[in-house]
């Protein structure tokens, strides 16, 4: 049951553009497999795409999905064809920086590909199931990474133990220690979250030390306004009643009202009197003014009417007369024109028309003007005598208006009395009422009443009233404030104690949480990750390796160096337990130091170490009960390990690896020289421009 490399097909991926390996329908052979081209060409370029297309991007150190796809293009693909225990498997992953990630598992039924998952993470834990390793320790068993042969040729015995141990990722351990990490991170949470709520039992008895002095301040308050409520309680004890004193104010308003209504009756009443010629407005008095008020009307209206009789006379007079005047005015002028025009001196009679002699004619006129003459004299007296009249009649009426308003008065002052009088009534009628009103407050009058109490006016002392009731219901509320807030803080107390419990219980709690998480880090990080580790290594791993190791050492060295032994050593100063590397030189028949060999011997034997591991560590059981799990994986990956080695030792390396049967396949990139090595498949890298291609060489 071994892994291997069947088929790798390429698009945009890196400097590939369109790569096919092998081309056609072939596929990749087992054993060595030599990856060989010029530096810069893309070689570790198709390891990167074969860890890429089983794990996608967690396998690729320190590269992002958008930088692994070509400059030319926004996608990349790669299919990797591959055998586990007899079965084939397809995987198809492609990214694109629009869509992003896909990836379908297949597995071929002998005649069609199956999909087995299409999903990152379904596809991930199918491969766990396929492999039985884990991306990490199946990432240590199939690559051997630039630069870790060096690592390991360099290594002090702390750091070889350290990269033994984290190349190796013991599952045991990590499950070890990972939970026991996750068991801190739990009770760390559970302190914090505990912590967050917890409240130091000294500060809650401050809090309750602090309520009880608010307590005593609110009673302290609350008898002093107790006092001065019973205080205020007296005052308004002394105080009239507030109805009585409402009842004296509502009716010394009525009585001030009633006595503004009397008043303007009287005045009314008075101005009446004045336009009536009256002094009393008594029933008599009233009646015989009427009397005489209606002879005087008849009076002036008679003569009245005689004036205006005279004035009709005296108009129809004036009007005859300038008539007449007006008649006689023409004839005179006719009769005048008539003695102009005609010599013969004869004319006729303006009325009758008949002819006149000149002495007639100026007889008439003379009459004619004479007649003139005294209707104008009488039209002068008749006049004089019409203004007399209408001057007479201007005065009558005004007499009249005089009597009109008097009898107009005379009549109003009848209702105007019994305005008086009923006003009079109604204030006699209040005052009693006042009276009776302020015999009840104790005093006689409501100047003693005032006087009594301090007071300017029935409406101030009402003030003081309702101030002094106002300010006892606020010292009454207050009071009761005082007593709920007294009530709640005393609830405060009760509940800050009843927390003060709580808290000194959480405080044992976090305390005892704290002593067992000091402890679990204790067990992590000395037990597990000290004499656990220790005990799987020594015990366990070193005797695996060495065997596995050895093989190789022989091969890649001639025989020069025929074992090797991994001697546990002390931990000194911060470094911690190691492993030092002692190596046995069978030509100088002498255990030596790693640090005693050459550069080029240290690699051999690094490379040796390295590949024992990788051969080893997907089969081993860290203690004696641990599952035995069949190895998948039997395939390695060795990205420029050779480089610290001389002709001859490359020669060596690459023949043991030729004829190595511990792994299925084995995928060396090169970019030195190896001589006489034609027959070994490689896949010749090369590189035009920008776009690099991969041919396989049989």
């Amino acid at each position: 049951m071994r892994v291997k490399l069947l088929r790798l097909e390429l698009k945009n991926f890196k400097p590939f553009r369109d790569l096919e390996l092998p081309e056609g329908d072939g596929e990749l052979p087992g054993g060595l497999i030599l990856i060989r081209g010029p530096n810069s060409t893309g070689k570790s370029s198709i390891f990167e795409a074969i860890l890429w297309a089983l794990w996608g991007p967690d396998a690729v150190d320190n590269l992002t999905n958008d930088e692994l796809v070509n400059f030319t293009s926004t996608w990349c693909k790669a299919v990797l064809v591959f055998e586990v225990a007899g079965t084939r498997y397809k995987m198809d992953r492609s990214y694109s920086s629009a869509k992003g990630m896909t990836v379908v598992l297949y597995a071929w039924t002998g005649d069609a590909w199956k999909r087995l998952a299409n999903k990152s993470k379904s596809v991930s834990n199918e491969l766990v199931q396929i492999l039985n390793l884990e991306l990490k320790q199946a990432l240590d068993t199939l690559m051997v990474r630039q630069g870790e042969v060096a690592l390991i040729a360099n290594a002090t015995p702390a750091m070889l133990r350290n990269l033994i141990v984290r190349v190796y990722n013991i599952e045991l351990l990590d499950k070890m220690s990972d939970h026991l990490k996750s068991f801190e991170l739990d009770l760390d949470a559970q302190i914090r979250g505990l912590e967050d709520d917890y409240i130091r039992p000294e500060h809650i008895q401050e809090q309750i030390k602090d309520t009880r002095i608010r307590i005593e301040e609110h009673e302290r308050s609350l008898a002093n306004n107790e006092a001065e409520a019973e205080a205020t309680k007296d005052h308004l004890k002394e105080m009239p009643d507030p109805e009585g004193l409402e009842a004296i104010h509502a009716l010394t308003m009525e009585v001030e009202r009633i006595e503004r209504e009397y008043d303007s009756s009287v005045r009314y009443r008075d101005s009446d009197l004045v336009d009536a010629g009256l002094s009393s407005a008594g029933a008599e008095v009233v009646q015989a003014r009427l009397k005489i008020l209606k002879k005087e009307t008849k009076r002036y209206e008679s003569s009245r009417k005689k004036l205006k009789t005279e004035t009709a006379e005296v108009d129809g007079k004036l009007g005859a007369i300038a008539a007449t005047k007006t008649d006689l005015s023409k004839k005179i002028m006719s009769l005048e024109d008539v003695s102009t025009d005609d010599d013969s001196g004869v004319t006729e009679c303006p009325t009758c028309a008949k002819p006149l002699s000149a002495e007639e004619r100026d007889h008439l006129l003379a009459e004619y003007r004479q007649i003139l003459k005294h209707d104008k004299e009488t039209s002068k007296t008749l006049n004089d005598r019409r203004v007399a009249v209408s001057d007479e009649v201007r005065g009558i009426e005004e007499h009249l208006s005089d009597i009109s308003k008097a009898h107009d008065a005379v009549s109003r002052i009848k209702e105007k009395q019994k305005d008086v009088d009923r006003a009079e009534t109604r204030l006699e009628k209040q005052r009693v009422m006042l009276l009776d009103a302020i015999k009840k407050a104790g005093v006689t009058d409501i100047e003693s009443l005032l006087k009594k109490h301090g007071a300017k006016s029935i409406l101030d002392l009402q003030r003081r009233l309702d101030v002094l009731s106002t300010k006892l219901g606020e010292i009454v509320s207050q009071c009761d404030s005082f007593r709920k807030l007294i009530e709640r803080e005393q609830g405060t107390i009760g509940e800050l104690e009843a927390k003060s419990v709580k808290m000194s219980e959480l405080g044992a709690e976090i305390n005892s949480l704290k002593s067992l998480n000091e402890h679990t880090k204790y067990v992590r990080l000395k037990l597990v990750s000290g004499f656990v580790a220790d005990y799987v290594v020594q015990k366990r791993l070193l005797g695996i390796i060495k065997g596995a190791t050895n093989e190789y050492v022989r091969a890649f060295t001639n025989n020069q160096y025929t074992g090797i032994d991994l001697v546990p050593t002390a931990a000194r100063g911060r470094s911690g337990a190691g492993l030092a590397l002692k190596i046995h030189d069978q030509r100088d028949d002498a255990t030596k130091k790693a640090s005693q060999l050459s550069f080029g011997d240290r690699t051999a034997v690094s490379l040796g170490l390295r590949l024992g591991i990788s051969r080893t560590m997907s089969s081993i059981r860290p203690l004696r009960d641990s599952p035995s799990i069949a190895p998948r994986i039997r395939c390695v990956m060795l990205d420029e390990p050779l480089g610290g080695l001389d002709k001859n030792r490359r020669a060596s390396v690459v023949s043991s690896l030729v004829n190595d049967q511990s792994f299925e396949q084995i995928l060396l990139i090169t970019h030195t020289d190896i001589q006489g090595w034609d027959s070994v498949p490689s896949i010749e890298v090369s590189k035009s421009g920008s776009a690099a291609t991969a041919k396989l060489l049989m």
